[in-house]
C-alpha cells in the first residue's frame, strides 16, 4: 500500500472554473496534486499540466475511480451542476449528489481519511432542487466514516469578467459594517480567494476533525492565505555592506505588501 502523505492531494474537478484555480492555489502551497480529469478534458490545466499527475477517470463511473485516491492527504471534490437537464438524465441530483457520492466511496475503498466537499450556501438565485442536491451530499459525505470539511460557499467570479448588476450590489452592501451581515451568505467572492483557502483547508486536513465553513470563513482564510503568499514572494531588503556615514540621510521606513 502507497504511503499517505498529507501533502499530496487528489482534486476531482481540477479543469473547472473554480478547479483550475484551486490546483494552482496548492501548487502554489507546495502540494503535490492529483487531478482527476475525463481523458478529453486534459488540455484545459494548460501550463499546470507539467507540474500535475493526472488521472484520467469519470466520477460518474465509480469502476473508473478505483484505485485512484491510493496514498493521498485528502480529497477535494469540486465536481456539480447548476443547470439540469432531464431529458438527458442530467438532474440536480445526478451532477451533485451521484458524484459525490462515488468520489467519496472512492476515498473511503482507497483510505483517504479526508474529504473535502464543495457545498453552497443558501442564497438568492441558487435553484432550491440545485441546493437540495447538495445538503442530501453533506449528509452522505458526514456518515461514510471520512473525516470532512464541507464548504458552504457563497456566489464565486472572476475579477476581471464582467459582473451582472445584482452582485455588484451584493458587493457593495454585502462590505458594510452591521448592514452587510444579513448578506454574508449572498455576497460574492472572488474564485481565486476561494481558491486560495480550499488549498489552505486540504493541505490543514487530518483524520479526526470535521470542519463547516460558512461564507465570511472562507472569505477570512482565502484573504490570510493570500497575504501568506504575497509576504512568502516578496523580496527581501538588501543588505548594505558598509554602516551609514554621519552626512547620509536616514533610509526611509520600509513596507510589507499588504
Amino acid at each position: 500500500m502507497p504511503t499517505r502523505n498529507r501533502s499530496r492531494i487528489f482534486v476531482a474537478g481540477g479543469t473547472g472554473f473554480l478547479g483550475f484555480r484551486v490546483v494552482r492555489a496548492l501548487l502554489d502551497e507546495g502540494a503535490q496534486v492529483t487531478a482527476l480529469v475525463r481523458a478529453d478534458q486534459e488540455e484545459k490545466l494548460g501550463i499546470l499540466r507539467a507540474d500535475v499527475q493526472v488521472v484520467h477517470g469519470d466520477v460518474w463511473n465509480p469502476a473508473s475511480l478505483r484505485g485512484r485516491g491510493r496514498g493521498h492527504g485528502a480529497v477535494i471534490h469540486l465536481v456539480g451542476g447548476m443547470r439540469q437537464n432531464p431529458s438527458r438524465g442530467l438532474t440536480f441530483r445526478h451532477l451533485n449528489f451521484v458524484s459525490a457520492r462515488n468520489v467519496a466511496q472512492m476515498a473511503v475503498n482507497d483510505g483517504v481519511p479526508h474529504f473535502l466537499l464543495l457545498s453552497a450556501a443558501a442564497a438568492a438565485g441558487v435553484p432550491s432542487g440545485y441546493l437540495e442536491a447538495k445538503r442530501e451530499a453533506e449528509r452522505y459525505v458526514q456518515k461514510c466514516g471520512l473525516a470532512w470539511t464541507i464548504i458552504h460557499a457563497p456566489p464565486l467570479y472572476a475579477p476581471n469578467e464582467p459582473r451582472s448588476p445584482l452582485g455588484l450590489l451584493l458587493s457593495f452592501f454585502g462590505a458594510l459594517p452591521i448592514i452587510g451581515l444579513p448578506l454574508s451568505n449572498a455576497r460574492p467572492l472572488t474564485a481565486e480567494l476561494a481558491a486560495r483557502a480550499i488549498a489552505h483547508l486540504a493541505l490543514s486536513a487530518d483524520s479526526f476533525k470535521n470542519r463547516l465553513i460558512a461564507p465570511a470563513q472562507l472569505r477570512r482564510l482565502g484573504m490570510a492565505a493570500e497575504r501568506r503568499l504575497r509576504q512568502s514572494q516578496a523580496p527581501s531588503a538588501p543588505v548594505r555592506s558598509e554602516p551609514l556615514s554621519d552626512d547620509e540621510d536616514e533610509p526611509p521606513f520600509g513596507w510589507l505588501p499588504r
